[in-house]
């Protein structure tokens, strides 16, 4: 099985220095919640409950270098700017390197904002200058990509089309990585391929493909004739034509062409899976795995990355995950140092996590309809499920009526719940201090003045929401049907 090959491949990702040289931008994600139309206009009203930022671009190709447990080593340019100032430390919150980012008052810094209502997009606006860099500039920013050549395993060009990556940058930078013996791999842009002739690997859309090599491609045929023009006319080792959910197709100089299938997911966003298949490449080749190796892991990443809401990368235990073929709801159920490492990383992208905890002893529509309600209030909802033990402790010693990890995967079904954990403990606190949620959700009559977890959420940054019960709807009426102590 290619799945048992490519688990072998995983380890070897880390510490590998892959070079990034391109243009960087910040990414902007406004979280809205639209209900109602202008009166003034035909348009949606936006009511924003949030903004993050997180590293677009190349940027993002960093960030997916590091989330798989390379070492980025990212070149290009920021407007000394607020939005410049927000980018770096956004990358810095992805724990990436900053001292090579050139920082010029003559160039503003990329923007892309994105509003987001629930998991749609529901308009971008951006704010940049394409037009050509100016020539000190553009020295400056190859002068310190050559730098880090012999420091690299495999360089990545990765270019949007902002002005950074001339032909003159590309050129220089193909030439000093074939002459170090390393891999350069290129995200195409734009009609003018011919500066990335000699490059090891170039990753055109079908879009791209079809435009580059003006051919219109409709079939296996044309597909064909375009990854061959491509691979010919820029003499390449390998032209990989990405299809969407249709995978992607691999034509190497020596002829051979390899079909790779695409892998059926729930599409939420595919912003940002171009970053994730040439960083996932990149990682592959610098760790020695031949190239369609490479090719079938990124092609799992880029799966991976597709269910994720906005610009996000895919960490290795996420794909290593995907690699195993493991049930959605089995990869729901974490440990506790899982769960916290995965908070931490939520929380460095933006997301807002939502927490509640309970036995959840026999799962009814009060359950459900609490949990449907708790997920409205963050991005992320983890919940927290008293083990077997702590449940006898606290309910009996009749209880539970259904196993934990039973309590788990039933739970772990639910489309609402994005994790469960078990804890042993008869209150939550030290699960809340591991995840730090921006909200902890209780259900019940309760008071939140009188909750015993209220003073170490409000402590941790979050605070305390309160959803009153579905009535007639509890564990205990259940058992009570049953043993007939209920009419």
């Amino acid at each position: 099985m290619i799945e048992t090959i490519l688990k072998k491949i995983l380890p070897n990702f880390s510490g590998k220095k892959i070079l990034i040289v391109g243009d960087i931008m910040l990414d902007e994600h406004i979280w809205s919640k639209v209900n109602r139309i202008s009166p003034e206009a035909p348009v949606v009203i936006a009511d924003v409950t949030r903004i993050s930022h997180v590293p677009g671009g190349c940027g993002n190709v960093a960030a997916n270098i590091k989330a798989l447990g390379g070492t980025p080593l990212l070149v290009g340019l920021v407007g000394n700017d607020s939005s410049g100032d927000k980018l770096l430390v956004s990358l810095n919150n992805c724990g990436i390197q900053t001292n090579l980012i050139i920082k010029t008052g003559g160039r503003p810094t990329i923007l892309k904002s994105r509003v987001i209502a629930g998991s749609q997009q529901v308009v971008r606006v951006d704010r940049e200058d394409k037009g050509p860099l100016p020539v000190n500039l553009s020295e400056k920013v190859l002068k310190a990509a050559l730098k880090q050549i012999k420091n690299a395993d495999a360089v990545i060009i990765s270019d949007y089309g902002k002005g950074i990556t001339s032909e003159h940058l590309c050129q220089s930078m193909i030439k000093a990585a074939k002459q170090n013996k390393i891999p350069v791999l290129v995200d195409p842009k734009g009609t003018n391929y011919s500066k990335y002739k000699g490059a090891t690997i170039i990753t055109p859309n079908l879009s791209e493909a079809s435009v580059a090599s003006k051919v219109k491609i409709d079939d296996e045929k044309t597909l064909s004739k375009a990854g061959n023009f491509l691979l010919k006319t820029l003499d390449l080792q390998y032209a990989l034509i990405t299809k969407s959910e249709n995978g992607m197709s691999l034509f190497a100089k020596n002829g051979q062409v390899i079909n790779i299938p695409g892998i059926k997911r729930e599409v939420f966003d595919i912003t940002g899976a171009g970053d994730t298949v040439i960083a996932t490449i990149a990682l592959s080749l610098a760790s020695g795995a031949k190239i369609e190796e490479a090719c079938h892991l990124s092609n799992i990443a880029g799966s991976v990355k597709v269910t994720k809401i906005a610009t996000q990368p895919v960490h290795a235990n996420e794909l290593e995950a995907a690699l195993e073929e493991k049930e959605p709801t089995s990869r729901k159920i974490k440990t506790r140092k899982e769960i916290s490492e995965i908070a931490k990383r939520l929380k460095s992208e933006g997301a807002r996590i939502a927490f509640t905890n309970g036995c959840f002893d026999i799962l009814h529509l009060g359950h459900v309809r609490y949990l449907k309600e708790a997920k409205k209030l963050g991005d992320v909802l983890i919940v927290g499920l008293n083990s077997d033990r702590s449940v006898k402790s606290l309910k009996g010693s009749t209880r539970p009526y259904v196993s934990g990890l039973e309590r788990a995967e039933i739970l772990a079904s639910l489309e609402s719940v994005d994790y469960v954990v078990i804890f042993d403990e008869s209150r939550p606190d030290n699960l809340i201090r591991s995840i730090g949620p921006n909200v902890h959700v209780k259900g019940g009559d309760y008071k939140i003045s009188q909750l015993p977890e209220r003073k170490l959420v409000e402590q941790l940054g979050g605070k305390v929401v309160v959803i009153p019960p579905t009535k007639g709807r509890s564990t205990s009426n259940i058992i009570d049907r049953i043993l007939g102590r209920q009419q």
